[in-house]
């Protein structure tokens, strides 16, 4: 059998590796220039899982923060929810005088009802049980200080819980008592705050602005209808 070589068939071939090569190269230069996001607790970075049960109202079940995130959001959308996370102990003194700040953080950006025009905002306490001596926690302790309940025998801060400063809270508390959230978070102290968009990314953290005010920066980051 006579061999016949075909001229196209190679030029075919040779411009078919040439775009594939192409391919390649391409898509190692996207590889080697987009950065992926972080998971951490800096500004920028993707909020790491929060674990635990929570109690919010009623009962203490599942918590799931990635729950909240949507990965579709865009910068600027109105429509998306953003999320506080508190790092707090019902036995730390400075947690109980920012609580009356909690409620009305709380009752004025969780809900369009108070004449908030900007996104929802979503708060959410992780309660741990710091080592020093007089934090004695527990879930009933977190309840008596959540829902502010009078004469319940439990003590917060050397006080009766429900004698702390605001209103009953309405959002979540997570049982981290073992302290696994605050580990992961790398928090060094209470109370600590986060301010995270409706993707996931941390866009304020009070550990990078000392001495600014939770209440400032949602104001200033999250959209509005107005702005």
């Amino acid at each position: 059998m006579k061999y016949t070589y075909d001229d196209e068939a190679d030029v075919r071939t040779t411009a078919l590796i040439r775009v594939m090569a192409l391919f390649f190269v391409g898509i190692m230069i996207i590889a080697a220039t987009t950065s992926p996001i972080a998971t951490g607790t800096k500004e920028g970075e993707r909020a790491p899982s929060l674990e635990g049960k929570f109690y919010n109202g009623s009962a203490w079940t599942d918590f799931n923060l990635e729950s909240y995130w949507d990965s579709e959001w865009v910068e600027g959308d109105i429509n998306g929810q953003w999320v506080v996370i508190e790092f707090m102990d019902t036995d730390c003194p400075y947690c109980v005088q920012s609580a009356a700040d909690m409620s009305s953080n709380s009752n004025d950006f969780s809900n369009s009802d108070s004449g908030w025009d900007g996104a929802i905002v979503n708060f959410i306490a992780s309660v741990a049980e710091l080592n020093i001596e007089g934090h004695d926690s527990s879930r009933a302790e977190m309840v008596a200080f959540r829902n502010k309940i009078p004469d319940s025998g439990e003590t917060c801060a050397k006080s009766d819980c429900g004698t702390r400063p605001g209103t009953a809270h309405n959002f979540p508390y997570i049982d981290d008592l073992d302290l696994d959230n605050m580990k992961k978070w790398k928090v060094s102290g209470t109370p600590s705050y986060y301010l995270i968009q409706p993707d996931g990314i941390i866009a304020w953290s009070s550990a990078e602005h000392q001495g600014e005010d939770l209440r400032d920066a949602i104001i200033t980051l999250v959209p509005r209808e107005s702005a």
